[in-house]
């Protein structure tokens, strides 16, 4: 039935692009779409890098013809509106954008396109002469084969820290001058509070596995048992009861869908979903992360603020979601590996009773490990992207 649908909806891309292609010809040299820059994440949300770079390019340089994919009914909408130049995502004014723009800028390969997965499989079918800069979604710790260059047709590649950028030089295949050590957008925003939120952040990624499951297949997971018994932990609930601190589940987005699975009778948990929280104001907005392998720790650690692993499938994590790139967890990692939730919360007493700072070994690693530490992540962007349009100019 899926693959049903995905054919119906290539059809129609196809046959509306076909349409925009006919129609941009008496639009290329219109002021609308002169030099135009296409700024997206997923084209739904503005959270991300997409939205951090998007903002920079309002206040820095309004001189610059950008607008900003997002659907009509984003919860981010409201959030980006006041920035201006929106297109609605899946629009025929985003297929003519699309088409016409001189610039295309997303988080996500392919994220500035009317539909990821059509332009990702097809996108060789409309070729274009445009300048497609990729953001990244977090800094990139693993071997993402779909990462790779003869997987895309990305003129930039956003990089962080060293080890990622060497690892993807070596790796990925790109030709010399795509890699940029330039910093991720959000950063920018990224700052430690002052005073402590009496807050724990619980991020867990998703698992490749768990993309084709439904709603039962879901709550029979390993996955699903071992991360709501977490929630349920009496001893979490004591640890929260005795600190005075409160818990938010927050899982990857491809998990949310399967959000109401979820359930906790503590006072103290509470589960965050997709449409009424952001991503970085939880970050910011909390005192200690406890993840499994999301790169969101990187974030945390921007921020030099602590983290633990709860790592309970380690093994299964690698057969059966990403290869391990350069980052090993014992021997780089920010924080304390947890494989049973005992584990878990003692690394959290511990962490709460040092005065929320992560021990020095994690801190040292933390300082070690990052190629910036300011907030001009989003200029040194720009000014990469003004660099390969000078180029192509020349």
């Amino acid at each position: 039935m899926y693959k049903i649908k995905r054919l119906f909806i290539y059809i129609k891309v196809f046959l509306v692009m076909i349409a925009a292609e006919t129609v941009s010809v008496f639009l290329r040299h219109s002021e609308e779409y002169k030099d135009l820059w296409i700024v997206s994440e997923r084209g739904i949300d503005a959270r991300d890098n997409g939205y951090h770079f998007f903002k920079y390019l309002r206040n820095a340089h309004p001189e610059i013809n950008s607008v900003y994919i997002i659907s009509k009914d984003s919860p981010d909408r409201k959030k980006v509106a006041p920035l201006g130049n929106l297109i609605p995502y899946g629009s025929f004014k985003h297929y003519l954008a699309f088409i016409l723009a001189k610039v295309k800028v997303s988080t996500h390969i392919d994220g500035y396109s009317p539909d990821i997965l059509f332009f990702h499989k097809f996108g060789k079918l409309f070729p274009d002469k445009s300048k497609k800069i990729f953001l990244q979604h977090g800094i990139i710790k693993d071997d993402l084969g779909f990462c790779h260059a003869d997987q895309t047709n990305i003129d930039m590649f956003v990089c962080s820290a060293v080890p990622e950028y060497e690892y993807i030089d070596k790796v990925f295949g790109y030709k010399p001058g795509v890699l940029k050590l330039t910093g991720l957008c959000r950063y920018d925003n990224l700052r430690k509070n002052e005073q402590p939120t009496r807050k724990i952040l619980f991020m867990p990624t998703w698992r490749s596995a768990l993309r084709t499951c439904n709603r039962n297949t879901f709550a029979q997971s390993e996955y699903f048992k071992k991360y709501n018994s977490f929630l349920n932990s009496k001893k979490l609930s004591e640890l929260l009861e005795e600190y005075d601190y409160e818990l938010i589940f927050y899982p990857h987005f491809e998990v949310h869908r399967f959000l109401d699975c979820f359930n906790t009778n503590a006072q103290r948990v509470h589960i965050a979903d997709f449409r009424n929280n952001d991503v970085q104001d939880l970050l910011i907005n909390s005192d200690i992360l406890v993840t499994d392998y999301s790169s969101v720790f990187f974030d945390y650690a921007y921020m030099r603020k602590p983290v633990v692993f709860f790592q309970y499938d380690e093994s299964e994590f690698r057969n059966g979601h990403y290869k391990q790139g350069y980052f090993e967890y014992k021997r780089d990692g920010f924080g304390n590996i947890a494989e049973t939730e005992d584990e878990v919360i003692d690394s959290l007493r511990h962490i709460i009773n040092n005065g929320l700072n992560p021990d020095k070994i994690y801190l040292d690693r933390m300082n070690s490990f990052f190629k910036f530490d300011d907030s001009d992540n989003c200029k040194r962007n720009f000014e990469e992207i003004c660099k390969l349009l000078d180029k192509q100019s020349v």
